[in-house]
C-alpha cells in the first residue's frame, strides 16, 4: 500500500508516492506549474495519478498554500490562488482517488515533516518557516501526549509604518517585504537576480522583525526555515539569527535550516494521512 502525497505551492505543485511513512524517501510523480484555475489543476493531478490502481493507495495528503476551512476539507483564503477559495477540495479528491483525502497547509505539513525526519525532532516549542512565493509559518506546541500544530499568518501580520498594499487587500503586510511574488512585481525581478545588499539588510530586518514577534507569542525554541528564497541564500539564516538576536533580548530562538529542503511540505502531506485530525488546528 502507498501513500499519496500532493504539494501545491504558490508556484509549482509536486506529486510523490510514499511506500513507508517512516522515511522521507518517495517515488516523484509529476512535477508541474500550479494552476490558478482549479479544476485544471485537478485533472492535471488526475492525469498524473491515472495510472495508479484501485486499492493500491491508502489514502491521500495534501500540502497547499493557503489557510484550511476549520473542517479541513476546503480553502478558505488564498490570495496566491484565489480560485480555489471554496471548492470541495478533498471531497472532489477523495470521489476520484477513491481514498480519503486531507488537506493542510503547506506550512503544518513542513512542520510535521521536520518535527518527525527532520530538523526539529523533540523540540517541544517549535516552528516551520517557509519564504517563497509568500512568506507563511506553522507553529507545535506539546506537552506529554497533548501537541497541538496551527498555521498561522506571519507574513500577513501588520508592521508599524509600512503603507504597502499586500495582494490579500491589506496594508502594511510583512509579506510585502519578504514574499517572492510581491517582490518581482515591485522590483521588476526574481528575489534571486536581486544582489543589492541594502535590499537583503531591509528584508532580513522586517523578517527577523516578525520573527522575534512569533516567539514572543508562543515562546518557540527553534524555527526550521526552508524555501524558495532562503534554499537560494542560504547566508541569510546566518544574518536573520544576527538580526533575531538583537532584537530578542530574553529567549532568541534558535533559526535551523529544514534538514528536509524543499522536500518537506510533501513528506509532510504524506505524514498527515495519519496524523490525528484533532491535533491539526486549521
Amino acid at each position: 500500500m502507498t501513500t499519496i502525497a500532493i504539494d501545491i505551492g504558490g508556484s509549482n505543485t509536486r506529486i510523490g508516492l510514499f511506500s513507508s511513512l517512516d522515511s522521507a524517501d518517495y517515488a516523484p510523480i509529476a512535477k508541474f506549474p500550479t494552476q490558478q484555475d482549479y479544476h485544471e489543476e485537478l485533472r492535471r493531478i488526475f492525469e498524473a495519478l491515472q495510472s495508479l490502481e484501485d486499492g493500491t493507495a491508502r489514502g491521500t495528503g495534501v500540502s497547499i498554500a493557503a489557510r484550511i476551512a476549520k473542517d479541513g476539507q476546503s480553502v478558505v483564503a488564498a490570495p496566491n490562488l484565489p480560485g480555489y477559495v471554496g471548492q470541495p477540495f478533498a471531497r472532489d479528491l477523495s470521489a476520484r482517488l477513491h481514498v480519503p483525502a486531507r488537506l493542510a497547509h503547506d506550512t503544518v505539513c513542513g512542520l510535521l515533516a521536520e518535527k518527525t525526519l527532520g530538523s526539529l525532532h523533540a523540540i517541544e516549542r517549535c516552528a516551520y518557516l517557509t519564504v517563497s512565493t509568500g512568506t507563511g509559518a506553522a507553529i507545535q506546541l506539546a506537552k506529554g501526549a497533548t501537541t497541538l500544530t496551527s498555521s498561522i499568518e506571519i507574513g500577513h501580520q501588520i508592521l508599524d509604518g509600512n503603507q504597502r498594499v499586500c495582494l490579500c487587500g491589506q496594508v502594511g503586510c510583512l509579506e510585502t517585504y519578504t514574499g517572492g511574488r510581491q517582490i518581482t512585481l515591485r522590483e521588476g525581478r526574481a528575489p534571486n537576480e536581486i544582489a543589492d545588499a541594502a535590499f537583503w539588510d531591509t528584508f532580513c530586518d522586517k523578517l527577523a522583525q516578525g520573527l522575534v514577534n512569533l516567539a514572543m507569542l508562543t515562546r518557540i525554541d527553534a524555527i526550521a526555515a526552508s524555501g524558495a528564497i532562503v534554499l537560494n541564500r542560504p547566508q541569510l539564516l546566518e544574518q536573520l539569527q544576527q538580526r533575531i538576536n538583537q532584537l530578542d533580548l530574553w529567549s532568541p530562538p534558535a533559526l535551523l535550516p529544514a534538514r528536509l529542503g524543499e522536500d518537506a511540505p510533501l513528506v509532510g502531506a504524506a505524514l498527515l494521512t495519519e496524523t490525528p485530525e484533532d491535533t491539526i488546528l486549521h
